[in-house]
């Protein structure tokens, strides 16, 4: 399955977009990763009940398994969502926090 997230933290940047890439590279992306493009997260920053946050898209593929586990189901915090857990086909387990399931697609239910 693909499983498309929206992920929340408290707003940080100081602009309208924050990208965490980590240190500097003095070489052409291309060159230096072997790819024609680096994925970085980038968080939008808006306001929600008057406070400043941080949105990202969160995409995950070949997931077998979407869960809240039971500790976590009554979390609120000062930003929107819960901690999702998804368990993918290699039998990894992984724990978003913070974040609000947009979609699930099957491409072959």
């Amino acid at each position: 399955m693909l499983v498309y997230l929206h992920q929340y933290r408290e707003g940080e940047s100081k602009g309208n977009k924050e990208r965490d890439v980590g240190g500097s590279v003095d070489h052409e992306t291309e060159e230096y990763f072997n790819t024609d493009e680096l994925e970085a997260d980038e968080w939008e920053e808006f306001e929600y009940d008057g406070t400043t946050l941080n949105r990202r898209v969160a995409t995950f593929d070949e997931v077998t398994a979407v869960s809240v586990p039971k500790d976590h189901l009554e979390e609120q915090g000062e930003v929107p969502g819960v901690t999702i857990q998804l368990r993918t086909e290699g039998g990894e387990t992984e724990y978003v926090e913070n974040a609000v399931i947009i979609e699930v697609t099957d491409p072959d239910p």
